[in-house]
């Protein structure tokens, strides 16, 4: 599915790719923060565009040791599809 569509059925993409082409690497606590999304729609968008491969996911270093066995999710566009997202925001 391309992204014009995406954004068509859902226009809460375009709130999602807004937030990570403002924030780039920007952490899901931090998404689910500035989106005001439930843990479950905001997964459902996510899996969606990552699917798609409109955005990247991966796995950043724990801000502390504790945390360090659990790594934190971070999102960034695809620079590859970084035009497009722009031109259909």
């Amino acid at each position: 599915m391309d992204l014009k569509t995406l954004i068509n059925t859902d226009p809460r993409y375009k709130d999602v790719l807004r937030a990570i082409i403002d924030s780039p690497y920007i952490e899901r606590s931090a998404l689910e923060e500035k989106l005001d999304l439930s843990q479950a729609d905001l997964e459902s968008l996510l899996d969606s565009l990552s699917g798609e491969m409109i955005i990247l996911e991966l796995a950043g270093q724990a801000d502390s040791s504790l945390e360090s066995r659990v790594p934190k999710k971070v999102y960034l566009v695809n620079p590859e599809e970084e035009k497009s997202i722009r031109e259909n925001l």
